[in-house]
């Protein structure tokens, strides 16, 4: 039953005491703001009359005015949450005040006077208290959680009206209409512990990484940080514009309704319809709310659900301007207490969160407290002017022109959404990327004669030649180097191949300055040397290869390129988009492959783009739709492998290798997306998609929606959201392991061969696993696989052996397995260094050195991650 309503109301497991205590306390604001509104309403239309709205539409702002400075004062120099015992304190007080002036019924004019107060106070409460609630709770959850809950919060609000308003309905013959103002304070007063109790059960999300308790929070600041964002920000203001004609065109609906709907009855007749009227719109907004928003807003957006409510005004104003009548007023009625409610007020909770994320509740505060009243004045005073001169049908006209206008401004909005999801993501981020760096240069006789010394024997002074060489940057032609360039590097490349790393590493500092476009034959011992070597012999790798300049070894660079640091990859893509148009078709190959790792693909990706944007946009959408195809295959091969992970220890790591891969497939994407311009900066969607903040991980998920089509969307919003279930039809275990061997590479594919040995009969075992030996194996693999099929002699520890004891290394069991893997790589027999790391494994020890872990550490970021974290117990963004 449980699992059936979480379904119906998409609600996570254990979201439900969350959920009904939020509700609850909305209900109960909204049960009050109900009881007062319908009985409000109705003695106000009765002792004053709707002729006077305008002028309570002029006075608005006034009382606003004053409320806005009190409430921003407490937000931002307290909480929201003693604001919110404020709040309830004055609605009791208030209510008992006002109730006793009505009661004692002092003489005219004091007593039309009462009901001006009433009719304010109402208003004052009803964008007060909407603006209170949904401060406080969103203060609670984060915009993907809003997306799914905040509707049913909506509904639980829409509840509380309508009890409120059948309250009034049922008791308006007994009781006199301002006595309900006691039974709202009484209400207020039952509200007071449940939002105790919310303060207490559960905490608060920050906005951003940067934790916005421990800045500065006067209040001159905090204001002037909101004119700031009016400023800085295009989204700011086109939301405050959104808002402006949109109360500009309901405070024009309510005139006309209720002039309509007040002709001919008394003050009772008019209480029972407004609370049937209330009663029916609430019935409404929590059919809306509970079952069709939600659903909505997934699978069209926050963007386009903004243009739900300037459509039906436009429609609602048009009928009115057509037909006119009571069923027009009935239609008004409903534009403004059904779809403004229940979708309008439900998608700007979602808007606000686009704002600047460090003012976002004084933005929230300042703009529903000061600028919607605006909207009543202006609308106030120019119904008082032209009410009188103007007809039904003229204003409806007016109400029509104002519709289109919304309509045109909710299509900015549209526009400047994702660029404000963006901004917020961007807030509290820290980019820990390398400064520029600016190698020297020389002018052309400086060069010659450091070529001239990098040419003489070995000898410091030709050291240093060569070392400036390095680092002075800048890609060479052919024209840079003589026709000696080939003869001194023939004399140079026999070293590559020496066992000595200190003979290769000379050899790379000798070629430095004499290699050049003709010398090819380099390329295989260059790349080969590429992960093995130190930091900065591999710098001066890439910039050999830059030199040479051969776009028919950009497979083999990329392939090797997989097991660089974060930099050198940067550095690959920037060498590789240097070689020009001619490196295209090698590219658009290698990103196509899906054997090749999904570093050396993303430096394929962001080299493409560079070179040629048109060729990477035509392959776009093919890319990324059989991305999302290999991703699905390879999560219903993950569920099947962890399935039966008990029945072999390599089925447990093959499937958590799996399931990595399918989250590197997922990055993969939005990188893709992000370079074709759909998403916004990769680097730092990433780390925002990864942050330990869910607030900040939300906008990242919410920048991708707004971002992409909704079909792709549908296939990837259960990827980043990590709610993926994988589909039906992965197969039988044997021929996924015997495909797995054969067809992946790696490590993925010796888990599978000794998955393999685990469960065939050894006379079946050596034609599923012979497939796997590949020539261009690692050492590391080629030995696990000679080991399964019994081909070597020497007992030695299987890859997935050697991560396995990795893995049970507290300070490298979270890494990835491809930094695992590599850690494994490097392990001996023989422990080395100071402080090597030692691999307990069936009774035997295995070492990795220090050094050697650092250095793996550099190239595998989630490794350097870990490491820290295990050391360091405080919450980290990524």
């Amino acid at each position: 039953m449980q699992d059936l309503l979480n379904r119906l109301f998409r609600v996570e497991r254990g979201e439900w005491p969350k959920l009904l205590q939020f509700g609850l306390f909305g209900l109960l604001l909204q049960t009050g703001m109900g009881i007062g509104f319908a009985a409000g309403d109705a003695a106000f239309l009765t002792h004053v009359g709707p002729d006077k709205l305008p002028v309570i539409f002029l006075l608005t702002p006034a009382v606003m005015l004053v409320y806005t400075a009190i409430f921003s004062f407490l937000l931002v120099r307290f909480s929201i949450d003693h604001v919110v015992d404020v709040t309830l304190a004055a609605l009791i007080g208030g209510g008992a005040i006002l109730w006793a002036a009505i009661q004692i019924g002092p003489p005219e004019p004091f007593q039309t006077g009462l009901y001006y107060v009433l009719k304010l106070y109402l208003a004052m409460w009803y964008i007060a208290l909407y603006s209170l609630f949904w401060n406080f709770t969103d203060a609670y959850f984060d915009i993907q959680d809003a997306k799914r809950l905040f509707p049913l919060f909506a509904a639980f609000c829409a509840l509380g009206t309508t009890i409120g308003a059948l309250v009034v309905s049922l008791f308006a013959a007994v009781l006199p209409m301002h006595a309900f103002l006691l039974v709202w304070a009484a209400v207020a007063l039952a509200t007071a512990p449940v939002a105790l109790l919310l303060r207490r059960r559960w905490k608060r999300i920050a906005d951003s990484d940067a934790d916005l308790d421990a800045e500065d929070t006067s209040v001159l600041r905090q204001l002037g940080q909101v004119g700031r964002a009016f400023r800085t920000s295009p989204y700011a203001v086109t939301l405050v514009l959104t808002l402006f004609v949109t109360l500009l065109m309901t405070n024009l609906a309510e005139y006309q309704y209720s002039t309509v709907l007040q002709a001919g009855r008394n003050e009772a007749e008019l209480a029972a319809l407004f609370g049937q009227l209330y009663a029916g719109a609430s019935i409404f907004n929590l059919v809306v709310c509970l079952f069709v928003f939600n659903r909505l807003v997934t699978r069209i957006g926050v963007r386009n659900m903004a243009l739900v409510l300037p459509v039906t005004y436009f429609a609602v104003f048009a009928y009115f301007f057509l037909a006119g009548g009571t069923t027009a007023a009935l239609a008004a009625f409903f534009a403004y207490h059904g779809v403004l409610t229940s979708i309008e007020y439900n998608n700007q909770n979602l808007l606000f969160n686009a704002t600047p994320s460090q003012v976002k509740r004084p933005f929230r505060t300042v703009v529903e407290g000061l600028c919607e009243p605006l909207a009543s004045l202006l609308a106030g005073g120019f119904l008082l002017l032209a009410a009188k001169n103007a007809d039904m049908r003229e204003l409806s006209g007016i109400g029509v022109l104002l519709g289109a206008t919304l309509i045109v401004v909710v299509v900015a909005l549209r526009h400047f959404y994702p660029a404000a999801m963006e901004a917020n993501m961007r807030r509290g981020w820290l980019n820990f990327g390398d400064p520029d760096l600016h190698a020297p240069q020389f002018d052309d006789a400086a060069t010659d004669l450091l070529r001239r010394k990098a040419g003489e024997a070995d000898s410091g002074a030709a050291a240093a030649a060569r070392a400036l060489l390095h680092r002075r940057g800048g890609r060479r032609t052919a024209s840079d180097v003589g026709a000696e360039a080939s003869e001194a590097t023939g004399d140079f490349a026999a070293r590559l191949s020496d066992p000595s790393p200190s003979v290769r590493k000379y050899a790379l500092q000798a070629l430095t300055s004499v290699v050049g476009p003709g010398d090819i034959g380099l390329v295989g011992p260059l790349v080969g040397n590429l992960p093995t070597m130190d930091r900065a012999s591999r710098a001066t790798i890439l910039d050999l290869l830059a030199a040479i300049g051969d776009v028919e070894a950009i497979p083999q660079i990329l392939a090797a390129a997989a097991q660089l640091t974060p930099r050198e990859l940067r550095a690959t893509e920037v060498m590789l988009a240097d070689l020009g148009e001619a490196a295209v078709p090698r590219l658009m190959q290698a990103l196509s492959n899906y054997r090749t790792p999904y570093r050396a693909r993303a430096v394929a990706a962001r080299a493409l783009s560079t070179l040629s944007h048109a060729q990477f946009i035509s392959q776009l959408d093919r890319l990324v739709r059989e991305e999302l195809d290999e991703t699905a295959r390879r999560l219903a091969v993950a569920e099947r492998l962890a399935a039966d992970a008990d029945r072999s220890p390599a089925l447990r790591l093959l499937a958590e290798a799996y399931r990595q891969r399918v989250a590197e497939s997922v990055d993969f994407t939005l990188e893709l997306l992000a370079l074709g311009g759909l998403l916004p900066d990769f680097d730092l969607l990433i780390v925002s998609l990864h942050s330990a903040n869910p607030k900040v991980r939300a906008n990242a998920v919410e920048a991708i929606a707004s971002g992409v089509d909704a079909a792709t969307w549908r296939r990837l919003e259960p990827l980043v959201s990590g709610k993926a279930a994988a589909g039906d039809g992965a197969g039988d275990l044997i021929p996924l392991l015997t495909a797995a061997v054969a067809d992946d590479h790696g490590f993925e594919a010796v888990a599978a061969a000794q998955a393999l040995r685990d469960l065939l009969p050894p006379d079946e075992l050596a034609a599923a696993v012979r497939p796997g030996l590949k020539p261009d194996l690692p050492p590391l693999l080629r030995d696990s696989f000679a080991s399964l099929l019994g081909l070597d002699a020497a007992d030695r520890p299987t890859a997935v052996d050697l991560v396995e004891a990795v893995r049970a290394t507290p300070d490298f069991a979270a890494a990835s397995i491809d930094a695992q893997a590599a850690l494994a790589a490097r392990a001996t027999l023989e422990p080395a260094g100071r402080k090597p790391v030692e691999l307990p494994l069936e009774g035997r020890s295995y070492w990795i050195a220090r050094a050697d872990v650092e250095e793996v550490a550099a190239r595998y970021p989630d490794l350097a991650l870990t490491m820290l974290k295990a050391r360091d117990d405080r919450a980290y963004a990524a």
